[in-house]
């Protein structure tokens, strides 16, 4: 299976955070015949080993967990799912179809949006934004006992209904980039120095709930230890419009970014050289971004970091628009540019020590 066809697999699976098994198993099968070992955590994260020629250990850490999902609290007596939001943006729930997780399968629903006809004029001056508690999932129940009968309770997770298309130049539209694009940007990265000698011991980790404050990013750097890390993610990006000028100095198209800073902590400055320089000695394009204050953002990198006796750890991301909705775009090009990149720092573990 190619790159673009595991790409869509991964991105129609569904994996809300705490509830990756979906995109587990692809994740198991994909990763099973390029290592020596592989194993899957308590917590859920799948744990995979190249072995490499010395006693240090490379970490690659992607989350499986998607970036938009909800939570049934309630089921009100005309059979309408009321809901917590476990993430994703507030202004991207109304009118989105969504499946609900329910105990005789996954259905369809929709978070109801008046029409425009029976919302007050005031209201609209101002702006609808109805609260949490004034939202509802209409699952085609007519009532409680109805929708029960559906098999829904509450506690039951939602997911936005998945999508995945390819628009012009090379421009891809689907759900829950962050974190597909991630998975796979390391899975193919394995792929490619497959049966070649590394220096290091390579581990790679896809983690879980990552969306829910990093959780299952520490557990899984308790268990391997590793010398050196980089998380794999998602950047945002600053080439489209109501983006404040210099706020986010990323485009679409320009290549992977490395992460110097978020608002977690800063990156190791010896693993930025070294990235910086295997990109130069292979002319592959990187780009370089600090996303502090005002900007909330952060990745496993920063849980990595910290655990145990520590970690020096960075980040490499794809440049990925619109993020955190049921709606992101990213360029095939930053993928494979991505994977290229990784693949080459992989090849030159050996060169860590001579950085920073």
């Amino acid at each position: 299976m190619g790159m673009r066809e595991l790409l869509r697999e991964l991105v129609l699976a569904d994996a809300p955070p705490g509830r990756e098994q979906d995109v587990q198993e692809i994740v198991l099968r994909e990763l099973e015949p390029l290592v020596d070992d592989i194993r899957v955590d308590i917590m859920g994260n799948v744990i995979a080993q190249v072995n490499g020629a010395s006693d240090k250990t490379f970490m690659l850490i992607a989350h499986q967990d998607e970036d938009w999902a909800l939570l049934v609290t309630h089921i009100d007596k005309q059979g309408y799912l009321r809901f917590t939001r476990l993430v994703g943006h507030r202004w991207n729930l109304l009118g989105q179809r969504v499946n609900i997780h329910g105990a005789k399968g996954k259905l369809t629903g929709v978070v109801g949006l008046p029409a425009p006809h029976l919302i007050p004029v005031k209201e609209q001056q101002k702006g609808y934004r109805p609260e949490f508690n004034r939202m509802f999932i209409d699952c085609g129940a007519k009532s409680a006992e109805d929708a029960r009968f559906m098999g829904f309770e509450i506690g039951q997770y939602v997911t936005a209904e998945k999508h995945f298309k390819e628009l012009a130049n090379g421009r891809l539209l689907g759900n829950c980039f962050d974190n597909r694009v991630g998975l796979i940007t390391m899975i193919e990265a394995l792929r490619r120095i497959h049966q070649r000698k590394v220096e290091m011991n390579v581990v790679v980790v896809a983690s879980v709930q990552e969306e829910l404050g990093t959780r299952g990013a520490s557990p899984a750097a308790f268990s391997v230890e590793p010398d050196y890390a980089i998380a794999l993610d998602v950047s945002p990006t600053g080439d489209h419009p109501n983006i404040m000028e210099g706020l986010v100095p990323v485009r679409l198209g320009e290549g992977p970014v490395l992460l110097i800073a978020d608002q977690y902590h800063v990156t190791s400055q010896q693993l930025n050289t070294w990235i910086q320089e295997v990109a130069k000695t292979h002319q592959l394009p990187l780009q370089s971004v600090a996303l502090r204050s005002p900007i909330h953002f952060g990745t496993d990198a920063a849980a990595v970091e910290l655990t145990k006796s520590g970690s020096r750890v960075s980040a490499l991301l794809v440049p990925t628009r619109y993020f955190h909705t049921t709606n992101s775009l990213v360029q095939y090009s930053d993928l494979e540019e991505s994977v290229q990149l990784l693949v080459k720092c992989l090849e030159s573990l050996d060169q860590i020590g001579n950085s920073g």
